[in-house]
Protein backbone atom coordinates (compact mmCIF):
# COMPACT_ATOMS: atom_id res chain seq x y z
CA UNK A 1 0.00 0.00 0.00
CA UNK A 2 2.91 2.45 0.64
CA UNK A 3 3.95 1.88 -2.48
CA UNK A 4 1.15 2.70 -4.62
CA UNK A 5 0.86 5.80 -2.14
CA UNK A 6 4.23 6.70 -3.24
CA UNK A 7 3.85 6.50 -6.83
CA UNK A 8 0.45 8.24 -6.71
CA UNK A 9 2.50 10.97 -4.73
CA UNK A 10 4.82 11.03 -7.80
CA UNK A 11 2.31 11.14 -10.23
CA UNK A 12 1.06 14.45 -8.71
CA UNK A 13 4.32 16.00 -8.60
CA UNK A 14 4.75 15.53 -12.34
CA UNK A 15 1.76 16.82 -13.39
CA UNK A 16 1.86 19.78 -11.05
CA UNK A 17 5.78 20.28 -13.00
CA UNK A 18 3.71 20.37 -16.33
CA UNK A 19 1.46 23.18 -15.38
CA UNK A 20 2.13 26.94 -16.60
CA UNK A 21 3.87 28.89 -14.39
CA UNK A 22 2.47 32.34 -13.19
CA UNK A 23 4.77 35.96 -13.67
CA UNK A 24 4.88 37.66 -10.71
CA UNK A 25 2.20 40.02 -12.13
CA UNK A 26 -0.02 36.81 -11.70
CA UNK A 27 -0.47 36.48 -15.38
CA UNK A 28 0.41 33.55 -16.72
CA UNK A 29 2.83 32.77 -19.88
CA UNK A 30 0.72 31.69 -22.81
CA UNK A 31 2.98 29.67 -24.46
CA UNK A 32 4.79 30.68 -27.44
CA UNK A 33 3.01 29.40 -31.49
CA UNK A 34 5.26 29.53 -34.41
CA UNK A 35 3.75 30.07 -37.24
CA UNK A 36 4.12 28.04 -40.12
CA UNK A 37 6.12 29.98 -43.34
CA UNK A 38 4.40 31.24 -45.79
CA UNK A 39 5.66 29.94 -49.43
CA UNK A 40 5.76 32.72 -51.89
CA UNK A 41 2.90 32.97 -54.08
CA UNK A 42 3.38 31.41 -57.63
CA UNK A 43 2.33 32.34 -60.82
CA UNK A 44 -0.06 30.18 -63.04
CA UNK A 45 3.14 29.43 -65.73
CA UNK A 46 5.36 28.65 -62.34
CA UNK A 47 2.64 25.94 -61.29
CA UNK A 48 2.32 24.40 -64.59
CA UNK A 49 5.63 24.12 -65.25
CA UNK A 50 6.63 22.60 -61.68
CA UNK A 51 3.57 19.91 -62.35
CA UNK A 52 5.55 18.89 -66.08
CA UNK A 53 8.57 18.37 -63.86
CA UNK A 54 6.78 16.55 -61.44
CA UNK A 55 5.43 14.55 -64.36
CA UNK A 56 8.34 13.88 -66.44
CA UNK A 57 10.46 12.81 -63.26
CA UNK A 58 7.70 10.49 -62.34
CA UNK A 59 6.86 9.10 -65.54
CA UNK A 60 10.00 7.42 -66.95
CA UNK A 61 9.47 8.07 -70.34
CA UNK A 62 12.27 7.64 -72.78
CA UNK A 63 12.33 11.14 -74.50
CA UNK A 64 14.00 12.49 -71.68
CA UNK A 65 15.61 15.90 -71.78
CA UNK A 66 18.75 16.37 -69.85
CA UNK A 67 18.51 19.00 -67.85
CA UNK A 68 20.59 22.68 -68.21
CA UNK A 69 23.85 22.21 -67.97
CA UNK A 70 24.29 18.42 -68.92
CA UNK A 71 23.69 19.37 -73.19
CA UNK A 72 27.65 20.53 -72.52
CA UNK A 73 29.15 17.58 -70.51
CA UNK A 74 32.12 16.05 -71.88
CA UNK A 75 30.58 12.85 -73.67
CA UNK A 76 32.63 9.67 -73.06
CA UNK A 77 33.28 7.39 -76.74
CA UNK A 78 31.94 3.80 -76.02
CA UNK A 79 33.18 0.58 -77.45
CA UNK A 80 30.71 -0.79 -79.30
CA UNK A 81 31.23 -4.21 -82.02
CA UNK A 82 27.94 -3.51 -83.81
CA UNK A 83 28.96 0.72 -85.19
CA UNK A 84 32.25 0.92 -86.41
CA UNK A 85 32.65 5.06 -85.63
CA UNK A 86 35.90 5.80 -87.26
CA UNK A 87 34.92 3.72 -90.11
CA UNK A 88 31.43 6.13 -90.45
CA UNK A 89 33.35 8.73 -90.24
CA UNK A 90 36.03 7.70 -92.49
CA UNK A 91 33.00 6.63 -95.10
CA UNK A 92 31.64 10.37 -94.74
CA UNK A 93 34.78 11.86 -95.64
CA UNK A 94 35.42 9.81 -98.66
CA UNK A 95 31.73 10.76 -100.11
CA UNK A 96 33.07 14.13 -99.73
CA UNK A 97 36.26 13.80 -101.81
CA UNK A 98 34.12 12.01 -104.03
CA UNK A 99 31.60 14.69 -104.54
CA UNK A 100 34.26 16.90 -104.56
CA UNK A 101 36.07 15.69 -107.47
CA UNK A 102 32.92 14.93 -109.45
CA UNK A 103 31.73 18.84 -109.39
CA UNK A 104 35.80 19.20 -110.58
CA UNK A 105 35.42 16.88 -113.87
CA UNK A 106 31.83 19.57 -114.29
CA UNK A 107 32.55 22.03 -117.28
CA UNK A 108 31.16 25.29 -115.65
CA UNK A 109 30.60 28.16 -118.06
CA UNK A 110 28.80 30.50 -115.23
CA UNK A 111 30.22 31.81 -112.41
CA UNK A 112 27.90 31.13 -109.30
CA UNK A 113 26.50 33.57 -107.20
CA UNK A 114 28.34 31.81 -104.50
CA UNK A 115 32.13 32.65 -105.98
CA UNK A 116 30.97 36.29 -106.64
CA UNK A 117 30.49 36.81 -102.72
CA UNK A 118 33.55 35.27 -101.51
CA UNK A 119 37.54 35.64 -102.66
CA UNK A 120 37.92 36.21 -106.15
CA UNK A 121 41.67 34.35 -106.37
CA UNK A 122 40.01 31.31 -104.18
CA UNK A 123 37.66 31.17 -107.04
CA UNK A 124 40.45 30.91 -109.59
CA UNK A 125 42.72 28.50 -108.07
CA UNK A 126 40.03 26.05 -107.96
CA UNK A 127 38.76 26.51 -111.37
CA UNK A 128 42.33 26.05 -112.51
CA UNK A 129 42.46 23.17 -110.14
CA UNK A 130 45.37 23.98 -108.20
CA UNK A 131 46.01 20.89 -105.58
CA UNK A 132 45.14 21.06 -102.45
CA UNK A 133 45.00 18.25 -99.86
CA UNK A 134 41.55 16.94 -100.20
CA UNK A 135 42.05 15.21 -96.82
CA UNK A 136 42.70 18.02 -94.58
CA UNK A 137 39.90 19.73 -96.70
CA UNK A 138 37.20 17.34 -95.62
CA UNK A 139 38.88 16.34 -92.25
CA UNK A 140 35.59 17.33 -90.47
CA UNK A 141 33.78 14.46 -91.85
CA UNK A 142 29.96 15.59 -90.11
CA UNK A 143 29.89 17.91 -92.87
CA UNK A 144 27.91 16.16 -95.02
CA UNK A 145 25.50 15.12 -92.02
CA UNK A 146 25.36 19.08 -91.77
CA UNK A 147 25.15 19.42 -95.62
CA UNK A 148 22.32 16.69 -95.60
CA UNK A 149 20.58 18.42 -92.24
CA UNK A 150 20.53 21.62 -94.54
CA UNK A 151 18.81 19.85 -97.62
CA UNK A 152 16.26 18.86 -95.68
CA UNK A 153 15.24 21.93 -93.97
CA UNK A 154 15.39 23.75 -97.55
CA UNK A 155 13.01 20.90 -98.74
CA UNK A 156 10.58 21.27 -95.55
CA UNK A 157 10.30 25.14 -95.41
CA UNK A 158 9.79 25.05 -99.33
CA UNK A 159 7.21 22.55 -98.98
CA UNK A 160 5.25 24.03 -96.46
CA UNK A 161 5.67 27.80 -97.12
CA UNK A 162 3.29 29.66 -99.58
CA UNK A 163 6.12 30.63 -102.14
CA UNK A 164 4.85 31.82 -105.60
CA UNK A 165 8.09 29.92 -106.72
CA UNK A 166 10.71 27.88 -105.32
CA UNK A 167 14.14 26.39 -106.06
CA UNK A 168 14.19 28.39 -109.24
CA UNK A 169 17.41 28.51 -111.15
CA UNK A 170 18.69 31.70 -113.23
CA UNK A 171 21.05 33.03 -115.06
CA UNK A 172 22.55 36.63 -116.42
CA UNK A 173 23.37 36.43 -120.06
CA UNK A 174 24.89 39.69 -119.16
CA UNK A 175 27.51 38.70 -116.73
CA UNK A 176 27.35 34.61 -117.57
CA UNK A 177 26.22 34.36 -113.81
CA UNK A 178 24.50 31.20 -112.42
CA UNK A 179 22.40 30.66 -109.11
CA UNK A 180 19.55 28.97 -108.08
CA UNK A 181 17.13 31.33 -105.77
CA UNK A 182 15.28 29.42 -102.59
CA UNK A 183 11.67 31.33 -102.62
CA UNK A 184 9.75 34.12 -104.61
CA UNK A 185 6.80 35.46 -103.36
CA UNK A 186 4.95 38.44 -103.91
CA UNK A 187 7.83 41.07 -103.87
CA UNK A 188 9.87 38.76 -101.28
CA UNK A 189 13.12 37.18 -102.70
CA UNK A 190 13.67 34.34 -99.29
CA UNK A 191 17.37 32.97 -98.48
CA UNK A 192 16.89 30.08 -96.30
CA UNK A 193 20.10 29.48 -94.25
CA UNK A 194 20.45 26.48 -91.82
CA UNK A 195 23.41 27.91 -88.98
CA UNK A 196 24.48 26.60 -85.52
CA UNK A 197 23.09 28.09 -82.30
CA UNK A 198 26.31 28.91 -81.29
CA UNK A 199 27.23 30.64 -84.84
CA UNK A 200 24.31 32.77 -84.82
CA UNK A 201 24.67 36.29 -83.59
CA UNK A 202 21.30 37.83 -83.61
CA UNK A 203 21.72 39.66 -86.99
CA UNK A 204 22.05 38.20 -90.53
CA UNK A 205 25.70 37.45 -91.93
CA UNK A 206 26.67 39.13 -94.79
CA UNK A 207 27.51 37.25 -97.53
CA UNK A 208 24.25 35.72 -97.45
CA UNK A 209 22.54 39.23 -97.68
CA UNK A 210 25.14 40.01 -101.08
CA UNK A 211 23.53 36.71 -102.73
CA UNK A 212 20.11 37.65 -102.17
CA UNK A 213 21.12 40.93 -103.43
CA UNK A 214 22.46 39.27 -106.36
CA UNK A 215 19.41 37.44 -107.42
CA UNK A 216 17.00 40.14 -106.83
CA UNK A 217 19.04 42.37 -109.32
CA UNK A 218 19.15 39.79 -112.16
CA UNK A 219 15.58 38.68 -111.74
CA UNK A 220 14.37 42.67 -111.52
CA UNK A 221 16.44 43.75 -114.58
CA UNK A 222 16.74 40.27 -116.91
CA UNK A 223 13.58 38.75 -115.85
CA UNK A 224 11.10 41.52 -115.19
CA UNK A 225 10.58 40.81 -111.31
CA UNK A 226 9.70 43.91 -109.04
CA UNK A 227 11.93 42.28 -106.01
CA UNK A 228 11.77 44.94 -103.60
CA UNK A 229 12.79 43.34 -100.41
CA UNK A 230 15.05 40.56 -99.49
CA UNK A 231 13.79 37.92 -96.50
CA UNK A 232 16.42 36.38 -94.90
CA UNK A 233 15.29 32.97 -93.31
CA UNK A 234 17.68 31.76 -90.26
CA UNK A 235 16.77 28.27 -89.20
CA UNK A 236 18.79 26.91 -85.97
CA UNK A 237 20.45 23.41 -86.17
CA UNK A 238 18.74 22.45 -82.76
CA UNK A 239 15.30 22.95 -85.21
CA UNK A 240 13.78 25.23 -81.76
CA UNK A 241 14.13 28.59 -82.97
CA UNK A 242 13.43 30.37 -86.75
CA UNK A 243 14.52 33.73 -87.11
CA UNK A 244 14.11 35.79 -90.45
CA UNK A 245 15.69 39.63 -91.66
CA UNK A 246 13.59 41.74 -94.02
CA UNK A 247 16.24 43.82 -95.45
CA UNK A 248 15.60 45.98 -98.78
CA UNK A 249 17.09 45.44 -102.27
CA UNK A 250 20.69 47.78 -102.91
CA UNK A 251 21.36 47.86 -106.60
CA UNK A 252 24.74 49.58 -106.37
CA UNK A 253 25.77 47.16 -104.33
CA UNK A 254 24.64 43.94 -106.62
CA UNK A 255 25.70 45.67 -109.40
CA UNK A 256 29.55 45.86 -107.85
CA UNK A 257 29.48 42.25 -106.83
CA UNK A 258 28.29 41.04 -110.33
CA UNK A 259 31.33 43.09 -111.77
CA UNK A 260 33.42 40.31 -110.35
CA UNK A 261 32.06 38.18 -113.08
CA UNK A 262 33.78 39.84 -115.31
CA UNK A 263 36.60 40.44 -113.64
CA UNK A 264 37.37 36.60 -112.84
CA UNK A 265 36.08 35.50 -116.19
CA UNK A 266 38.67 37.48 -117.69
CA UNK A 267 41.15 35.96 -115.11
CA UNK A 268 40.89 32.76 -116.20
CA UNK A 269 40.51 33.17 -119.60
CA UNK A 270 43.99 35.25 -119.72
CA UNK A 271 46.06 32.58 -117.16
CA UNK A 272 46.30 35.52 -115.20
CA UNK A 273 45.68 35.47 -110.88
CA UNK A 274 43.53 38.01 -110.19
CA UNK A 275 43.75 40.23 -106.73
CA UNK A 276 42.00 38.52 -103.27
CA UNK A 277 38.89 40.87 -104.00
CA UNK A 278 36.24 39.91 -101.45
CA UNK A 279 38.64 38.12 -99.15
CA UNK A 280 37.98 38.05 -95.26
CA UNK A 281 40.77 37.32 -92.77
CA UNK A 282 38.09 34.22 -91.62
CA UNK A 283 38.63 32.83 -95.13
CA UNK A 284 42.50 32.99 -95.16
CA UNK A 285 42.80 31.59 -92.11
CA UNK A 286 41.37 28.25 -93.11
CA UNK A 287 41.76 28.59 -97.23
CA UNK A 288 44.09 25.74 -98.05
CA UNK A 289 45.78 27.48 -101.46
CA UNK A 290 47.12 30.23 -99.05
CA UNK A 291 50.33 28.73 -99.63
CA UNK A 292 50.03 29.57 -103.10
CA UNK A 293 47.94 33.05 -102.41
CA UNK A 294 51.70 34.35 -100.68
CA UNK A 295 53.58 33.56 -104.01
CA UNK A 296 51.57 35.70 -106.36
CA UNK A 297 51.85 39.25 -106.52
CA UNK A 298 49.11 41.38 -106.05
CA UNK A 299 48.39 44.73 -107.88
CA UNK A 300 45.65 46.85 -106.18
CA UNK A 301 44.29 44.75 -103.13
CA UNK A 302 46.47 42.81 -100.70
CA UNK A 303 45.58 39.94 -99.07
CA UNK A 304 43.92 40.37 -95.77
CA UNK A 305 46.51 38.58 -93.72
CA UNK A 306 49.49 40.76 -94.65
CA UNK A 307 50.11 43.16 -92.21
CA UNK A 308 51.15 46.86 -93.32
CA UNK A 309 53.93 48.24 -91.98
CA UNK A 310 53.29 52.08 -91.42
CA UNK A 311 56.85 53.82 -92.10
CA UNK A 312 58.55 55.46 -89.39
CA UNK A 313 58.15 59.00 -88.83
CA UNK A 314 62.10 60.55 -89.14
CA UNK A 315 63.06 62.87 -86.34
CA UNK A 316 63.99 66.35 -87.44
CA UNK A 317 66.96 67.08 -85.48
CA UNK A 318 66.41 70.45 -82.87
CA UNK A 319 68.51 73.27 -83.60
CA UNK A 320 71.15 73.41 -81.56
CA UNK A 321 70.87 76.59 -79.66
CA UNK A 322 73.64 78.68 -78.80
CA UNK A 323 74.96 77.88 -74.74
CA UNK A 324 74.84 81.05 -72.38
CA UNK A 325 77.29 80.48 -69.03
CA UNK A 326 76.46 82.83 -66.59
Amino acid sequence: MATLINEYEKLLHYLESQKPKAKANGRVKSPVVVKPKEEPVRSKRETVEEKTRKFIEESQIHSYVPPSGLQNQKIINQNSNGFDVQKFETMMRTRLIDDHKKLQSYDRPYISVTELCSCLRQAYYTRKRYSVNLSKKYQFSYLLMIQKVGNTIHEVVQELYDFTESEKTIVSEKYQVKGRIDGIRDSFLYEIKSIDVDKFKNRYIKEHYEQALIYAYVLNTEYDYKIKTITIVYILRNLKHIIPFDVPVDNSIAESLLSRATLLKTSLDRTEVPDPVGATKEQCQWCLQRSYCEKDPCIKIAQPFVVKQTPKKTEKPEDKKSAFLL
